[in-house]
């Protein structure tokens, strides 16, 4: 495969880089364990194993009873030898983007594998897709690299209908016929190969017109892993809700208690040197509530409550009837969220990228307050994918790609000024030391002759020292127009590696390089994504 696949150290928030070079460090902020450490996986099983009655899992079988075969038949083991699931979950970005939504799938997909044959139990790979989030700015668009090699997004806002009024979750999202057009802009942004029916023709299959979008983000990246059967559940699926409905109305009822341990665990993050990832107010409950103006927070404020923009109360008595008739109003903040999954199903680890990371040393003190076990927490893989054309770039010019991350141009600026003759960069260094000597003499006999010259002779100097940056500058400008190959070349590089100065997994749509590569790129990182265990 004429591409490299580089691992990249996790980047992101200070405590997700100790959790990952210096666990000791921040272990008393995870009580899991270490993610190298067999030992961590089989106790988080154990207790789980232990404290869970049969229906934990026989539940699981009605839930998902229409999933494909493989997959029921891989859950239906899973029931049956009361394994676990390693989870993970994402938004559900436009047609499975970006390229990190895939690696952290991949990385849970292979953990299952590594695990179940460590502990001796079932082990299967859960996907969770955040659809009960309203950050519609965030799923809308995709990024990919057109033919002509320029930055190009994708968006639905115009292939989109909402289901409700106000702000819905994008659960309540569906595809309207437009969305065959904005499709067509990905499938002409990309070659046609040989692969291209295979790769694209399930992805146009599952954003469908009158699909939900969150549905479809889930087929679509239930086809990427197929050759790994992964149990997808969004965050609003009935399951999810029946099955952390007690849990809820628990969150309600211990509100104060909830605040009070989020709060002292910020200020434990703080005195440690660490940022919390969450922000947490106090009057901020961790529950949501569809209301008038869509899924809005419940605040409190002594013994009142109400929902954050609207302003409608919530009462206690209210509350329960809602998780009790219709769950799916309900919904948990982003710390809760985790616990609410574990509850929901038989979870021993979590793959997660640097900011779940941070926020799950948050999330730790909700799974104490319920009871509930902590998964592992295990750092999702990070790659860069370098394309032949690309590599051959950095070797001409004997770059690595860590040297253009950012602002390339200023190493793009650099390298194009070492392109100027050595003569002419001495002639330069030369003509200012003699200007700058026959200055110091000039200024020497005009203040000894008039001191009252002094300004005029510092004004005088910058004006000649600022010619010569100027001559310098056209000779500068004059080389770069003669390396303007070279420069075009550099920025193609930046471009593809990191795109807008970010790095290529944040930014950059899958199925341009499966396009290109085939289905054997899905594979290939999967190789690769395995998780050292002692």
């Amino acid at each position: 495969m004429s591409l490299r696949i580089e691992r990249l150290p996790l980047a992101g928030p200070a405590i997700s880089q100790a959790y990952v070079n210096d666990f000791p460090s921040v272990s008393k902020f995870y009580s899991a364990g270490p993610p190298s450490d067999a030992k961590s996986y089989r106790q988080v099983a154990d207790r789980i194993r232990e404290e869970s009655p049969a229906e934990h899992w026989t539940a699981l079988t009605n839930a998902f009873r229409n999933e494909d075969p493989n997959v029921a038949s891989r859950l239906d083991r899973l029931v049956k030898g009361r394994g676990v699931f390693v989870a993970t979950g994402q938004q559900a970005g436009l047609f499975v983007s970006p390229l990190f939504t895939l690696f952290k799938a991949l990385t849970a997909a292979r953990l299952a594998e590594q695990l179940q044959q460590a502990l001796g139990i079932p082990v299967m790979p859960l996907f969770s897709t955040a659809s009960e989030d309203h950050d519609w700015d965030e799923v809308s668009h995709t990024h990919v690299i057109d033919l002509e090699n320029h930055l190009l997004r994708i968006s639905a806002e115009d292939s989109i209908r909402a289901v409700g009024d106000g702000s819905p979750s994008v659960e309540r999202i569906e595809l309207a016929a437009g969305i065959g057009e904005t499709f067509g802009q990905l499938e002409q942004s990309v070659p046609d190969t040989d692969f291209s029916d295979s790769v694209l023709t399930p992805l146009r299959e599952a954003y469908g017109s009158g699909r939900g979008f969150a549905e479809a983000f889930e087929t679509a990246l239930g086809d990427l892993l197929r050759e790994h059967p992964t149990l997808r559940a969004r965050t609003a699926h009935r399951h999810v809700k029946a099955s952390s409905a007690a849990l809820m109305w628990d969150e309600w009822q211990k509100r104060w208690e909830s605040e009070e341990r989020m709060l002292n665990r910020v200020e434990e993050l703080s005195a440690a040197g660490y940022d919390a990832q969450v922000n947490v107010t106090a009057g901020s409950t961790n529950l949501f509530l569809e209301g008038p103006l869509g899924r809005d927070r419940i605040l409190q404020d002594g013994d009142e409550a109400r929902l954050r923009r609207s302003g409608v109360p919530v009462g206690g008595p209210d509350l329960r009837g809602i998780l009790q008739t219709d769950p799916e109003r309900v919904s948990p903040g982003a710390l809760l969220r985790p616990v609410t999954e574990a509850t929901a199903f038989p979870v021993v680890a979590y793959v997660g990228g640097p900011g779940e990371i941070a926020y799950l040393a948050q999330s730790q003190v909700l799974f104490d307050l319920h009871g509930v076990p902590a998964p592992v927490v295990v750092p999702r893989a990070s790659f860069q994918l370098v394309e032949s054309k690309i590599a051959r770039v950095l070797e001409k010019y004997e770059l690595t790609p860590e040297e253009l991350e950012g602002d390339s141009s200023a190493t793009i600026n650099r390298l194009l000024k070492d392109r100027t003759s050595p003569e002419v960069k001495e002639s330069l260094a030369e003509l200012r030391q003699a200007v700058a000597s026959a200055l110091e003499r000039v200024e020497a006999s005009a203040i000894e002759f008039d001191p009252g010259t002094k300004s005029a002779l510092g004004s005088g100097k910058r004006s000649v020292f600022e010619s010569i940056k100027n001559l310098e500058n056209k000779l500068h400008a004059r080389v770069k127009e003669k390396n303007q190959v070279m420069q075009q070349q550099l920025e193609k590089v930046a471009l593809h590696l990191y795109p807008g100065g970010r790095r290529q997994e944040r930014v950059l749509n899958p199925y341009p390089y499966l396009v290109r590569y085939g289905r054997d790129l899905l594979k290939e990182i999967y190789d690769q994504v395995a998780t050292p265990l002692d």
